[in-house]
């Protein structure tokens, strides 16, 4: 079960399709980001951190949104969901 370790950088799209697909249960967080040079996107998540919570037999993952002065939307990984999307 070592799916969900490797999506952390992740757009969520992507992630999310990969967990679903795996069947693998999951509980979503959205963090708040305190950057303060940077504007936060209004739209579109990235995979932050994967934790699994044996408590509970399912992964917490945290999502973030992306700066938009990151350049996130030119990372190899979102160019790879956008060609497994479209």
């Amino acid at each position: 079960m070592n799916t969900p370790n490797l999506m952390v950088g992740l757009p969520w799209q992507l992630a999310q399709q990969m967990l679903q697909a795996a069947n693998i249960p999951f509980a979503v967080t959205i963090g708040e980001n305190y950057n303060r040079f940077f504007t936060v996107a209004d739209n579109d998540f990235y995979v932050g951190r994967v934790a699994y919570v044996e408590e509970m037999g399912i992964w917490q993952i945290l999502l973030y949104r992306p700066m938009v002065a990151s350049g996130f939307e030119n990372c190899n990984e979102v160019q790879y969901a956008k060609e497994i999307t479209t």
